[in-house]
């Protein structure tokens, strides 16, 4: 049974608490006319215009004057019959900013008249494309994203130490990715097209660590069946970075300062020095001066490591860069899982500012791949969000 123009009209009125209370633009053309039936208050802000300049009026002449990139699609939905899922327009306003809406249309066809009625519902995303600009001219410092004060002041730091060959320390909680900073600083300075060499000295048996890190000649212990270079001539002339430089045993960390004061490398079950040249990067989750007080840290090698220090903020202090982390963590998953989600939507930005994130930019990464699998639409929900970081507030 075909419904009546009147009878629409009259659901939408019915509706309207609900609709007004939505931060998308509704807007209703029910009649053969393209005259506008119905619209929500999102709809007036997003045109610039009272609502009673809205209603009533011709669709075309109405969004000839304010966003005339909707008449297109309002034609394309009539002329092909079906709806539109979020296409995304580009249009200027009044004041000459450039502005993004993402565009849905829905065809009704019951209703009594020539033409099928149409519902647009129009997201303004001028804010996601911003961040998503910002985020690629960040894009000299690889993956590292932020735009805050405290980045911008650890990229001030970058560029002014990266083509020193000083030790430096970074220094961050676990999650902070402490490693991305240490390959900006590579990738900046004059070795980047030399080896760049991560060790995570946490997680090598203690038994290889120095093995690992220096090398070792054929017969130096069982199981040595050939000479083997360690990760310091790996990465001759390039950079070595020794992650988690605080869990480094005692005994080798004498052997670590005399390589770095002496720029030499002795392999295991060797009495042959070899030349290197590396500069060192050491980071840590841990107070090494802490370590240093309790005898876990030789002082010298402590001093010798930090002679620049980089502090990597936590997320929590610089929440600033939540949304540009959101959008880059976002655009990198919509090409590893060929899905086209725009952003998440303001609810789930509140709470993502809220949570505190003891696991950093790794936990906010894990967070955005688990809520990306949950999402249908093209707007990550609160309620695909983690229920430990949904029901922060509860």
């Amino acid at each position: 049974m075909r419904t009546t123009l009147q009878d629409y009209i009259k659901k939408f009125g019915e509706l309207k608490t609900v609709f007004d209370a939505l931060p998308d633009g509704i807007v209703a053309i029910l009649d053969s006319g393209m005259n506008i039936a119905s619209a929500n208050l999102a709809i007036s802000s997003l045109l610039e215009l009272p609502i009673e300049q809205i209603v009533g009026k011709n669709s075309s002449e109405l969004f000839k004057n304010t966003i005339p990139e909707l008449i297109e699609v309002i034609e394309q939905t009539i002329k092909m019959g079906k709806e539109i899922r979020n296409y995304t327009i580009e249009s200027v306003n009044k004041n000459g900013t450039l502005r993004s809406i993402l565009v849905s249309t829905t065809v009704i066809k019951e209703i009594k008249t020539s033409d099928p009625g149409i519902v647009l519902i129009l997201h303004d995303v001028s804010e996601i494309t911003k961040l998503r600009k910002i985020a690629l001219q960040l894009k000299r410092y690889g993956e590292i994203i932020g735009n805050s004060e405290k980045m911008k002041n650890i990229y001030a730091l970058i560029e002014s130490i990266k083509n020193y060959n000083t030790s430096i320390l970074i220094v961050g909680e676990t999650g902070t990715g402490k490693e991305l900073f240490a390959r900006a600083i590579h990738d900046s300075s004059s070795r980047k097209n030399k080896p760049f060499v991560p060790v995570n000295c946490s997680a090598l048996p203690a038994n290889l660590i120095e093995s690992e890190l220096f090398g070792h000649v054929k017969g130096a212990f069982t199981g040595a069946i050939y000479n083997r270079p360690g990760r310091f001539q790996l990465a001759h002339e390039g950079t070595i970075f020794l992650d988690e430089i605080g869990t480094l045993p005692i005994d080798l960390q004498a052997k670590l300062l005399r390589t770095l004061q002496e720029k030499v490398v002795e392999p295991l079950g060797s009495n042959k020095r070899i030349n290197v040249d590396v500069r060192i990067l050491a980071a840590t989750n841990r107070d090494l001066s802490d370590l240093v007080e309790h005898d876990e840290f030789r002082e010298d090698l402590y001093y010798r490591l930090k002679v620049m220090q980089l502090n990597i903020p936590p997320l929590r202090d610089r929440s600033d860069d939540i949304a540009l982390l959101i959008d880059h963590f976002i655009d990198r998953l919509n090409r590893y899982y060929n899905k086209n989600i725009i952003g998440v939507s303001p609810s789930a930005l509140e709470i993502f500012n809220k949570y505190l994130w003891p696991g950093n930019v790794r936990e906010l990464e894990n967070a955005i791949e688990h809520s990306f699998v949950l999402t249908r639409g093209a707007l990550i929900e609160s309620h695909s969000l983690p229920p430990e970081i949904r029901h922060i507030d509860k």
